[in-house]
């Protein structure tokens, strides 16, 4: 126990579905206290600017183990198959390829099947040596799932989080101390359908919210609203514990020190701001997300960063951080030095990406985002006006300045800066965007 593995440390990537970044206390939430989140903050780096390239599920997803845009790797809405290209290699493969023993647990999402899918193919899900998961569920409570390449459909016992966790915690408990291994643990809540085990909801039922600026206090839906925040909240109280309960396992196992922990979400929820819900929008409540990472043999405790990064660079940062070289192929960008913090800035800027949902055409919720500095610059494919905020004043988003005369030179200069990234990788929406116009 406590024995390096081969000088390799290992990796563990707690990962939750629709947790927008401001809702947990070390982010500065004053509705809910998430303690061993805190710890892990507290105890490593916290990124403020993290994002969401595409803030959709299987997008999203896909970036994370290619290192790709949608532009890049095709799977530009839900229900879209990833399709490899030849000779390409997803995460798992890198890591196994470079002796690590690698597990999956949970929402998997990029083979392109609808709720209720358990099993997904091996083909697309390449890499894993354990794999206990399904495609997409939304089924919160009694989860059917798969394990290994068998098609036979098995339940998770009560709530997901809490069997996910039982099952990642005994996982971890097997593992010999001298092989390094990489273990995901994907979990859905809390996206919707928002429910959590009553002791939770208990927490939040009378408890009195205290809203962002950006939610309208007349909406007409504001009473859902509130229900819904009390659910969203319970269900992150439960994942917190579930989460202080993987750490002590790493405890136990003599590990804890000797393992990379990522936390952080594929998306966000507007949860009322703007008086909208749900995700698939470029504002902060639906694009930025939580990241936090615990290391500390690399990693300075209490480290909060304003660097810049976001789902595409994910895979290429990790493997920098392992000293593992990179595929070819990849979009995104290897930023280990400033998790490390031997560097105070990250990317030059980030690029967000939205096409659509389903099948069908959605011209109207087509969007890129241009993210820079302290400038947020946004263009709609068919609907206006383009947005530009300055987040440093502004973090709420309430002020437009888009057609502000003091702000037509930032505004071209964010403009260019959006095509040339847009150009760069092969991404065509401003030429289909002055077509219509």
């Amino acid at each position: 126990m406590g024995q390096v593995n081969g000088g390799k440390p290992n990796v563990l990537w707690i990962f939750s579905d629709q947790h927008q970044a401001q809702a947990m206390s070390c982010y500065g939430d004053e509705n809910i206290h998430t303690p061993n989140l805190d710890r892990l903050a507290a105890e490593g780096a916290r990124f403020t600017r993290a994002y969401s390239n595409t803030p959709l599920c299987s997008p999203f997803r896909t970036s994370l183990y290619t290192g790709q845009y949608i532009t890049t790797h095709g799977v530009v809405s839900l229900h879209v198959p990833f399709l490899r290209q030849p000779g390409q290699k997803m995460l798992a493969e890198v890591l196994q390829e470079n002796g690590y023993h690698t597990s999956h647990m949970g929402k998997w999402h990029i083979s392109g099947g609808a709720a209720p899918t358990a099993f997904v193919p091996p083909y697309f899900r390449p890499g894993w040596d354990d794999w206990s998961g399904w495609e997409n569920s939304n089924r919160p409570w009694e989860t059917w799932y798969t394990e290994g390449d068998a098609p036979k459909l098995k339940v998770l016992p009560g709530y997901q989080t809490d069997a996910l966790t039982d099952m990642t915690v005994e996982w971890i408990g097997k593992q010999p101390a001298d092989r390094p291994w990489f273990h995901v643990v994907s979990i859905e809540p809390p996206h919707p359908p928002n429910t959590a085990p009553e002791k939770y909801e208990a927490m939040f039922r009378d408890k009195p919210l205290k809203f962002l600026p950006n939610v309208p206090t007349d909406h007409r839906k504001r009473a859902k609203i509130e229900e819904t925040a009390r659910l969203y909240y319970a269900q992150i109280a439960n994942l917190d514990d579930n989460v202080g309960r993987m750490l002590t396992a790493l405890e136990e196992a003599g590990q804890l020190d000797n393992t990379i922990v990522f936390y952080f979400s594929d998306h966000g929820d507007m949860m009322g701001s703007h008086g909208d819900m749900g995700k698939s929008q470029p504002e902060q409540e639906s694009s930025n997300i939580p990241l936090i990472v615990r290391y500390p043999k690399r990693i300075q405790p209490g480290t909060v960063s304003d660097a810049y990064i976001s789902g595409v660079d994910f895979m290429p940062t990790l493997l920098g951080m392992l000293g593992i070289a990179p595929p070819e192929g990849m979009d995104g960008e290897d930023l280990s030095p400033a998790v490390y913090g031997e560097r105070q800035d990250g990317a030059r800027n980030v690029l967000l990406q939205y096409e659509k949902s389903f099948y069908a055409p959605a011209p109207e919720k087509s969007f890129r985002t241009l993210l820079q500095d302290e400038w947020k610059y946004t263009c709609f494919l068919t609907k206006g006006p383009a947005q530009l905020f300055y987040l440093q004043d502004d973090p709420y988003e309430l002020n437009n300045r888009i057609h502000d005369p003091a702000c037509a030179e930032i505004r071209g200069r964010m403009h260019e800066e959006l095509r040339a990234k847009l150009a760069a990788f092969g991404d065509d929406f401003l030429s289909r965007m002055e077509i219509l116009v």
